[in-house]
């Protein structure tokens, strides 16, 4: 039997690998210590026991794959919660003890791509940044090599054939890779545009997946913007012509107003699933395939909306019939949840349907006490239009303002900048926001310019020399909330983490006056440290959103908190995980020595066993815990016990 979802509370279950027969799942488990993998098998009359996946290394499980034989479940962990990712095979036969790990002496980082029938696809990177596609035997771990060069990755791999994604991060392409080694780009060059995912479908040139006549030997699917300013899904019809490719491109499913965000197809090629991005929240829809008559052409021949628990959802799995979808769920009222859908008969259904009614009736409970948070608008003050979610505590929900007691007319409110720089805020579970909006604060987590989501344009709004004006975006949910008489002017505090955090550090100098409190999650506070101390592949992601080190060294000076320190003023906690190498503690230490030189009260927090996220349970209340003591103990909110228990 399957652990009983009344647990849901306090245990996560995401990251789903659908074996392709669809007689198993292997799924991440977040419930005590590290998150760490478990599969189970799929009968007809549901889920059978969880088996746990067991794994020589202390650190969070990543990600999990199922081969296509059913022999093999690869993993990918992080040891100690560091971005120097392994990878392991372990055998799905219980009786089969051990796990093997799939890296050479010189692997820096090795992380998962797909399986390619019986070897494994996946990516290595060297100390210098260059990664190395392969393609490994899992009975021997011997590999080829199919693709080598810098700052790239492999993202798909079927019959031999690569899609490796090359470029700078914000402009990113994707090359075909073939047996004999020879590289062809696959579109037409769109500065900044990105195209760097994609699944490629084989078949013997003159026969089409269904067995039609189709010159396409290959046929890909890309997610991209290329040429657009929200993200679809190109088809391309790829044959060989002498030394080069020919590519027939056509828009395959789309939306003008809408970012898809995933797409998977079954092995088949009979089914798809897409994620819609509006605003933050997530839409499924299911494709039935088939072939044009006339062309032999795949096309889509009925689309389905499928209602889903929570706001929001990702990481797509799709049996190899496209009879079985699974996809991971979340909201304020639903912690991260794997659902699996079956897809027979033209009928979409829950696999079962008493697991999701009680799935959405706890979800329903939650959002009695905390209701889901507002999508709202505003203007910077450059006249952009930028948007976010609006949290409110029960007090303000009631119509009572800030509380009786407290003795202030208006709640105390967060501002919380999300990661990235191009990541979004969304609808989801959030352990530590949801606690301080039971503590009694308005959360806010606008959408500054750079953010994804809102088109190609507002992504890139925020790159380089404009992260002056996303500066300013901070100063604009700031006034949004006092201007609508929604918090306190005297009570908001702004913090985030990595980007947030760093965008938060710099706000603080830019309006010293404007925050009680700021609170800084692991956020680069000198770029010339954090290019020289970071890992080294993800320096080169950097340079193009934040700024190359040659050409815009004034500018990186400019946007480095360290050097502005001696105009901040506010009172500021530094959060980090010991074991960061994506932002080295030492950038949290070198900003905390500089205020405390100033005379800004400071207070730190290195949380044991983590890295740059923080995945244990006991971390994430500690941190939440620490964040409200120091809040209280600055006076932003009021009648809270600030120790930590």
């Amino acid at each position: 039997m399957a652990p009983a979802l009344e647990s849901v509370g306090m245990r996560q279950t995401y990251e789903s690998s659908l074996s392709p027969d669809g007689r198993a799942i292997a799924f991440i488990v977040r419930d005590r210590g590290y998150p760490h993998a478990v599969q189970q098998e799929i009968m007809p009359e549901g889920l059978g026991e969880e088996r746990p996946v067991k794994l020589p290394v202390e650190g969070p499980v990543t990600r999990v794959l199922h081969s296509p034989n059913g022999k093999w479940i690869a993993c990918e962990v992080s040891p100690r919660g560091t971005e120097r990712l392994e990878t392991w095979l372990v055998s799905t036969d219980p009786a089969v003890d051990g796990a093997r790990p799939l890296r050479m002496g010189a692997d820096m980082k090795t992380t998962l791509v797909e399986w390619d029938n019986e070897l494994l696809a996946m990516n290595a990177v060297d100390a210098s940044g260059i990664n190395l596609a392969r393609l490994v035997n899992p009975a021997n771990s011997s590999y080829e090599v199919i693709d080598r060069r810098t700052d790239s990755q492999l993202v798909a791999a079927e019959g031999g054939f690569g899609l490796v994604r090359v470029g700078p991060r914000g402009h990113r392409e994707l090359l075909l890779v073939g047996p004999d080694k020879q590289w062809y780009p696959l579109l037409p060059t769109d500065p900044g545009s990105t195209t760097e995912e994609g699944v490629l479908l084989a078949h013997a040139e003159g026969d089409n997946q269904h067995g039609q006549h189709d010159s396409a030997a290959l046929t890909a699917f890309v997610l991209s913007d290329h040429g657009a300013e929200q993200r679809r899904v190109l088809k391309l019809g790829i044959t060989k012509a002498g030394r080069s490719i020919d590519v027939d491109v056509e828009e395959f499913i789309g939306n003008p107003d809408q970012d898809v965000e995933e797409f998977v197809i079954s092995e088949d090629a009979s089914t798809a699933a897409v994620l819609w991005n509006s605003g933050g929240v997530t839409a499924l829809e299911v494709l039935t395939l088939g072939v044009n008559p006339h062309n032999g052409d795949l096309r889509v021949t009925v689309r389905r909306n499928v209602d889903l628990p929570g706001m929001v959802a990702r990481e797509l799995s799709i049996s190899g019939d496209g009879e079985l979808i699974s996809v991971t769920v979340e909201g304020p009222g639903l912690t991260p949840t794997v659902e699996i859908l079956r897809n027979v008969g033209g009928v979409i259904e829950p696999l079962d349907t008493a697991r999701t009614e009680r799935i959405l009736a706890l979800e329903e409970s939650n959002l009695e006490s905390t209701p889901a948070p507002e999508l709202v608008y505003f203007v910077a003050r450059d006249g952009l239009e930028l948007s976010g979610w609006l949290y409110l505590p029960e007090s303000v929900r009631a119509g009572s303002g800030a509380g009786s007691s407290s003795g202030h007319a208006l709640p105390p409110a967060f501002i919380h900048i999300h990661g990235g720089p191009e990541l979004q805020a969304k609808p989801i579970h959030h352990d530590i926001l949801a606690s301080m909006v039971e503590a009694g604060m308005v959360v806010f987590t606008p959408n500054l310019r750079g953010s994804s989501g809102s088109g190609r344009a507002f992504e890139h709004a925020g790159d380089r020399y404009g992260r002056f004006a996303a500066i300013g975006d901070i100063a604009a949910a700031r006034d949004f909330l006092v201007d609508a008489g929604l918090a306190d002017p005297e009570r908001i505090a702004l913090g985030g983490r990595s980007y947030g955090g760093f965008m938060s550090l710099l706000a603080s100098a830019w309006y010293p006056e404007d925050f009680a409190a700021i609170i800084d999650a692991c956020g680069m506070t000198s770029f010339e440290t954090y290019y020289q101390s970071t890992e080294p592949w993800l320096a080169q992601a950097a340079f193009p959103r934040y700024g190359y080190p040659y050409q815009d060294a004034e500018l990186l000076r400019d946007i480095s908190p360290l050097h502005r320190a001696e105009e901040m003023r506010t009172p500021t906690l530094f959060i980090h995980g010991e074991w960061d190498t994506n932002v080295p503690p030492r950038e949290s230490g070198q900003m905390r020595n500089a205020l405390d030189a100033y005379g800004v009260p400071t207070a730190m927090l290195m949380v044991e066993g983590e890295g740059h996220k923080f995945s244990k349970p006991k971390s994430r209340r500690l941190i939440g815990q620490t964040m409200i003591s120091f809040l209280a103990e600055h006076g932003v909110l009021e009648g809270m016990d600030n120790t930590n228990d």
